[in-house]
């Protein structure tokens, strides 16, 4: 009886993660998204300086995106089910999303003002573009890039109405993930400890 309840016990210890095993896993998760948000950085700045609108390269740009967006959220959904430490990994999937997100409407306004220099209050280039979209998402309204035309307009307006609803559906997403696979791991453990 006794010699069952120390090898219990030394289960569960060994189950526990050590600090530094959590804060390698953090440094891992801080690194992978500094990984990501560059390359998308470094992806931007491949946008030519001029592209006509109506050419199908940001067309062609936008789909590929939204085809890496939907394979990177199933894969990340997949891998917060199989984290050692979800809420970790939820973290980092709401950044990284989110950052891809802002990307693709980035790659839109640069394209409108590319081809129209008076679509926004000045110039965008990948960066401002980037700046303005993250802007348009927290509502924060600086003023300082603002849309003119009635096309830059509208897709500002689009954008609006997606970040209301994609706020919203990433943190529910993403956190019905982790709190599923906290569950499972949580039975898989009394499972363990009650056999």
């Amino acid at each position: 009886m006794i010699a069952e309840d120390v090898q219990e016990a030394e289960t569960l210890l060994e189950e526990v993660p050590s600090r530094a095993q959590i804060a390698l896993f953090i440094a891992g998760s801080i690194a992978r998204t500094a990984a990501v948000l560059i390359l998308i950085f470094l992806s931007m700045s491949l946008i030519p300086k001029q592209v006509d609108v109506f050419s199908g390269l940001p067309i062609v740009s936008i789909l590929i995106g939204m085809t890496a967006y939907l394979w990177y959220t199933r894969r990340q959904l997949k891998k917060i089910d199989t984290s050692r430490f979800p809420q970790v990994q939820a973290i980092e999937t709401l950044i990284m999303m989110t950052a891809m997100f802002l990307a693709l409407f980035s790659i839109i306004y640069v394209s409108l003002s590319q081809h129209n220099n008076q679509a926004f209050t000045e110039r965008l280039d990948a960066f401002s573009a980037y700046y303005f979209s993250l802007t348009v998402l927290a509502t924060v309204g600086f003023g300082d890039i603002t849309p003119i035309t009635t096309l830059a307009r509208s897709v500002t307006m689009v954008q609006m109405a997606i970040d209301l609803a994609l706020v919203g559906i990433l943190v529910r997403i993403v956190s019905t993930a982790a709190n599923r696979a906290m569950s499972q791991r949580k039975a898989a453990q009394k499972n363990h400890t009650s056999s």
